[in-house]
């Protein structure tokens, strides 16, 4: 009667193909659809971008009524498994990728080449437009030395986690319930390149082609190595994670007023242990670093009054320090144990208000919102050109690190259901927001090429003038209409039609420092780089807006009267007029100063515009149930 257990065990294993983002220049080409990843290999179509994911979840959970008025629910939950991203690596040897800018009619056009020259380009592109594998395994065999030019590998993390929580409900009295909870979470994550395919090959050097002597090695600790399919290479190392937080939330309820007040406290601790000796790092890349801890809290409370019965009015609001996630505490943790720079605990602050109506049929839901997020940090790579050593005549790949970030989010919402009939429904959904950067945060690049040189890697460019721009990836508009129709034997339909709008591309922060406009030889602005010339050229751009029709339906049947047993399905068409659209995109940082940018544009297609991504066509999802 007091004591309950629950075990729960889930087991998915999931593989897809990765999608390639692409440039306008290559859209014009091939058509949203193409996709550079994959090409023919006897006779079927592979992929050298999958994604694979197992992790199992074992959980138990304990239910305890210790009185009427006090229960506690424990549960341990233990998590094991992996997540690999497949990718080609190659040594010596050409980029296998047929999107490689050198392969593009733009690179030939853009070096003043003939028409021809460009005209052959743009048709050997379109014919040659998917990874050659043939080619990469014959080149493998064609080596002096049997070690393959080009390989197979993965991206590979295995996790482990082990977490706990226990929460107690009590009511204190008739109008006050306390919720107290403590949870943990404790991970071990193993972060490594795992060598999955030699393609005909015998060996791989465990190098880095670009780099020379000590600095080549990946580990010091077992020089020159020779790798095979199974082996770990390239990079190696562990990550350790240690949450702990308590919470305490008491609930007040009465006739015309409910209202909340919580409050949290955590500790969390990070650490790096590397298991190669990186060359470039000999003294800060082999086992473990120094512990990076944070201790954060937060508040929240909420009102609800209660005009009548109909009528509600809610107010929300909190105020919470949260812990920076464990990949951006390091600022290039596969190579050593460097912490990032001015690392600190964000900052957040949220509220908003809504005003609810609850009638027979109608019901509807008003709310104004805001936040502010303080002090986010972000980690990217890529190659740029002329960043490097300070002179303007670097380039290199680079770990950008961005820190101090603030962004703000401000906006309204509506909901709207009205039961038009006892079987059908309409709904009605609008967000209205704006998402903006809202300071200019700091850009340092790590270069680990001069760390090669025994100098610091690190490149401080100042600030990113970001102020002002738009997040990326989510849509700042966003409008829903829907009907649904229940029949009373079990079965169902239901359309909505969705329009998006004002989703912006995400922009370069290397392009917004002073290194774009400014000569540092001379320390004076490049010629044409004035106010309005750059602002031309770094206007964030604006995709286009979309309409989507998805049409859902699904039919049950009982098959036993006397254990409720059903079987149904459940049927999905989600886009069904087809409709071509970016869902998001990002500028590439590589043309990082003015003149190498209008160089870029002047021909009018560009070698490094940006590269977008594309929503699905018409999509169908079927789904098979039964309950027993």
């Amino acid at each position: 009667d007091k004591h309950s257990l629950n075990f729960t065990s889930i087991y998915a294993q999931n593989s897809r193909g990765k999608n390639s983002p692409k440039t306008e220049e290559v859209n014009d080409l091939m058509g949203v659809r193409y996709n550079s990843y994959w090409g023919w290999q006897n006779g079927k179509k592979r992929n050298s971008r999958d994604k694979d994911v197992e992790e199992p979840i074992l959980m138990l959970s304990h239910y305890w009524k210790l009185n009427s008025k006090n229960t506690l629910n424990t549960n341990v939950a233990f998590q094991t498994g992996s997540i690999g991203n497949s990718r080609l690596d190659n040594q010596f040897a050409n980029n296998p990728d047929p999107t490689y800018y050198k392969n593009l009619p733009s690179y030939y056009n853009n070096l003043g080449a003939s028409d021809d020259e460009v005209d052959a380009a743009r048709n050997f592109f379109i014919n040659n437009s998917q990874i050659d594998w043939n080619a990469m395994y014959l080149a493998n065999q064609n080596t002096v030395n049997g070690n393959s030019a080009y390989v197979l590998y993965q991206d590979r993390t295995d996790d482990t986690q082990i977490s706990a929580n226990s929460i107690l409900t009590s009511d204190l009295s008739d109008n006050i319930i306390l919720n107290a909870g403590v949870n943990f979470r404790k991970l071990r994550s193993h972060n490594y390149q795992l060598l999955t395919d030699l393609m005909g090959g015998q060996y791989f050097n465990d190098i880095d082609p670009f780099l020379v002597g000590d600095a080549s090695q990946a580990d010091l600790n077992n020089p020159v190595r020779q790798v095979g399919e199974g082996d770990q290479y390239g990079y190696n190392y562990k990550l350790y994670a240690n949450v702990i937080d308590a919470f305490t939330q008491f609930k007040f309820n009465y006739r015309k007023f409910d209202f909340y007040l919580a409050q949290t406290f955590s500790r969390t601790e990070y650490q790096r242990e590397g298991v190669y000796r990186n060359g470039i790092y000999a003294n800060n890349s082999f086992g473990k670093g120094q512990k990076q801890i944070f201790e954060n809290f937060g508040f929240k409370g909420g009102l609800t009054y209660k005009l009548t019965g109909n009528h509600l009015f809610s107010f929300n609001g909190a105020y919470i320090t949260k812990a920076p996630n464990l990949r951006n505490t390091f600022s290039n943790a596969r190579l050593n144990n460097n912490i990032t720079p001015d690392l600190e605990s964000e900052n957040i602050i949220s509220a908003d208000a809504s005003y609810i109506l609850r009638l027979p049929k109608f019901k509807a839901r008003v709310t104004g919102f805001m936040s502010r997020i303080q002090n986010s940090t972000k980690i990217s790579f890529y190659y740029a050109e002329n960043v490097g050593d300070g002179t303007g005549d670097a380039d290199a790949f680079v770990s950008e690190i961005l820190t101090g970030v603030n962004k703000r989010n401000i906006g309204a919402e509506l909901g709207l259901e009205y039961q038009i009939t006892p079987t059908i429904k309409a709904t009605a959904a609008a967000s209205y927001g704006q998402y903006i950067y809202s300071n200019n945060p700091h850009v340092r690049l790590n270069d680990d090429e001069i760390a090669a040189n025994g100098n610091s890697p690190v490149i401080d460019l100042g600030k990113s003038y970001l102020k002002n721009y738009r997040q990326p990836g989510m849509p700042q508009q966003a409008y829903s209409f829907g009907l649904e129709y229940r029949d009373p034997k079990f079965w169902w339909i239901g359309a909505n039609v969705n329009y998006l709008d004002d989703n912006y591309l995400d922009v370069s922060s290397v392009l917004r420092t002073d290194n774009f406009t400014i000569d540092k030889s001379t320390g004076v602005s490049y010629v044409g780089a004035n106010d309005e010339t750059v602002r031309d050229l770094l206007k964030q751009e604006k995709f286009n807006s979309f309409m989507l029709v998805n049409l859902t339906g699904g039919k049950s049947w009982r098959i036993s009267s006397k254990n409720r047993n059903t079987i149904g399905f459940f049927a999905s068409v989600n886009n069904i007029f087809d409709v071509e659209y970016k869902t998001g995109g990002f500028e590439q940082s590589r043309k990082a100063t003015f003149p190498d940018m209008v160089a870029d544009i002047a021909n009018g297609t560009r070698s490094f515009g940006p590269k977008y991504f594309y929503g699905y066509g018409r999509t169908y999802f079927v789904n098979l149930y039964i309950n027993f």
